[in-house]
């Protein structure tokens, strides 16, 4: 029913810590792949957080949801969920898998939570405006070979894709202000958990099916993008390439043949030359490498 992903513990007594075994959903092309639900990452990125302090001792489980296991042990429930042994508890609402990271978090000072009305404001409803940019545009787009440039949209369309870029540049400006590696210092809170998987999606599926990149002139924002791909959370928690793709092209009802879905899984964790470039000049990172 599920392939497992086990994190080990971190010194100390290990019996002593509660075992958090969170189960999310496969890749829909190898149920033996971490698949490319957005909740499943943010909450798996929280718990790796506890983990990496020795709070917690995690597992975490792909689940094939259309599997007969899976629907008899649940009935019902969709990923993520999350098990707590030792107590005997079984949280399969969003709110209450975060309450309980949450609590811990506090028990043991984690500052996983700290709040930020401004980094909030930033980040909401960029996905939701990314959505709506996604479907309107591959709705635009079918039939044709190749997508279609942006400066070639309908208004009705594009003005979509300025709210998503405006709402990245406010991301921009604010990590320009702050000068910080995470959106409110240099630990990830819940907002980083939120927003980076959310920025790899947006920065896949714009590339894949969108012919939409992340402009290369947000400097602060792509160097936020090259700390996620050098955060252990995010790069443990992170889904294959194709495993994204596939998961929207299920959604979008778009066909997908064949000879994607035997690929190879491979991850995109580098970033644009030019932008790297970009990053040393203004020496935010100098000790990066080019890819």
């Amino acid at each position: 029913m599920a392939d497992a992903y086990q994190i080990q513990s971190n010194g100390g007594d290990s019996l002593s810590k509660p075992l958090l075994e969170l189960y999310v959903k496969a890749s829909g092309i190898d149920a033996r792949r971490i698949g490319a639900d957005l909740f499943c990452q943010e909450f798996w990125m929280e718990l790796y957080a506890l983990y990496e302090i020795g709070v917690a001792r995690v597992e975490v489980k792909t689940v094939n949801v259309n599997s007969e296991a899976f629907k008899k042990n649940f009935l019902g429930a969709q990923p993520p969920i999350m098990i707590e042994e030792e107590k005997e508890l079984t949280y399969t609402d969003n709110r209450e898998i975060e309450g309980r990271i949450f609590h811990l978090a506090k028990e043991f000072n984690v500052p996983l939570f700290e709040k930020d009305p401004s980094a909030e404001k930033r980040i909401e409803n960029l996905y939701r405006n990314f959505k709506l940019f996604l479907r309107a545009k591959v709705e635009f787009d079918k039939g044709k070979k190749e997508p279609s440039r942006v400066e070639d949209l309908p208004a009705q369309i594009k003005v979509h894709y300025n709210r998503v870029c405006e709402q990245l540049s406010n991301i921009d400006q604010l990590l320009s202000e702050r000068k910080t590696r995470y959106l409110l210092g240099n630990s990830m809170t819940e907002y980083d958990c939120e927003l980076m998987p959310r920025l790899h999606h947006i920065r896949i599926i714009g590339l894949s099916l969108l012919g939409f990149d992340i402009p290369h002139n947000f400097t602060h924002l792509w160097n936020y993008i090259l700390t996620a791909y050098r955060t252990a959370a995010f790069i443990e928690s992170c889904p294959a390439d194709q495993d994204i793709i596939h998961h929207y092209k299920e959604q979008l009802n778009l066909f997908t043949n064949q000879r994607e879905t035997l690929q190879s899984p491979t991850k995109t964790h580098t970033i644009p030359e030019k932008v790297l470039s970009d990053i040393r000049v203004k020496g935010l990172a100098p000790d990066v490498n080019v890819h």
